[in-house]
């Protein structure tokens, strides 16, 4: 407990960093409740993996299928390192959806907001390099847990790091600058702070930046954010549970 308070207060020593976690904390923490009316929706938007892919891409789900049923050893291996299984990583529902997708569609560019210890930065990388295209820019802001998170993305291997960009700071000041800058990205991945107000923000955000054909994933489809956010786009998400108590979404662009 006195470690953990310790990481802790090093890492508030930044008042821009204390005031960034603090905000978001209490907008997840007692805004966002009040932001879950559509539970029903996404229960009935709910599909199978191999299903909510061909509904979102217009694939054909043998060819999902195929991808879904070879997926890279390191996230199958009953001996996987501890980073995999820290509660905030991504599971191995959200990694499949994410490296079939790349596989499946070839982006040029990704954008993630959330990397935590690289799970999905490490699956899009890993597909990417299948792929022998594709350029990766994730967005996270350090933690403060660095016993379980020893650095940010430390999982990434290094011989995949020359796709990735990784940028140290809050999505809601470097997701416009990086999307400024590139004009046009084929995938957006949400895994950041799971707050009403934050999930829409960067949904809203991205989705102009999206090409046509190019798709929108997030974790923790746990508010209205993606439902209000799909009404404007009017578009329908595909719903995937996943082994937690939130469910991935996906969004095709048309």
């Amino acid at each position: 407990m006195l470690s953990a308070f310790i990481r802790t207060a090093k890492l508030f020593r930044s008042p821009k960093l204390a005031t960034t976690w603090a905000t978001e904390f209490i907008d997840d923490q007692l805004a966002t409740p009040r932001h879950r009316r559509h539970a029903d929706y996404y229960g009935k938007r709910k599909f199978p993996i191999d299903e909510a892919i061909s509904h979102a891409t217009g694939v054909d789900i043998a060819t999902v299928g195929n991808h879904l049923n070879n997926l890279p050893n390191f996230l199958l291996h009953p001996n996987r390192t501890s980073g995999m299984k820290i509660n905030w990583s991504a599971t191995s529902e959200l990694a499949a959806i994410t490296y079939s997708l790349v596989r499946l569609l070839k982006p040029e560019l990704v954008v993630e907001t959330g990397v935590g210890a690289g799970v999905s930065s490490w699956t899009i990388l890993s597909a990417m390099e299948e792929n022998r295209t594709g350029n990766l820019i994730s967005i996270d802001l350090p933690t403060p847990n660095t016993r379980l998170l020893p650095d940010v993305g430390y999982l990434v291997p290094k011989e995949l790091r020359h796709r990735w960009d990784f940028q140290k700071g809050p999505s809601k000041t470097l997701l416009p600058q990086i999307l400024d800058q590139v004009i046009e990205i084929d995938m957006f991945q949400h895994d950041s702070r799971h707050s009403y107000s934050n999930q829409l923000y960067e949904y809203l955000t991205a989705w102009p930046f999206i090409r046509s054909g190019g798709i929108l994933i997030s974790d923790d489809v746990n508010n209205d954010a993606l439902y209000e956010a799909s009404l404007i786009w009017n578009r329908e998400p595909y719903i995937i549970g996943q082994s937690k108590d939130f469910p991935i979404g996906i969004v095709g662009k048309l």
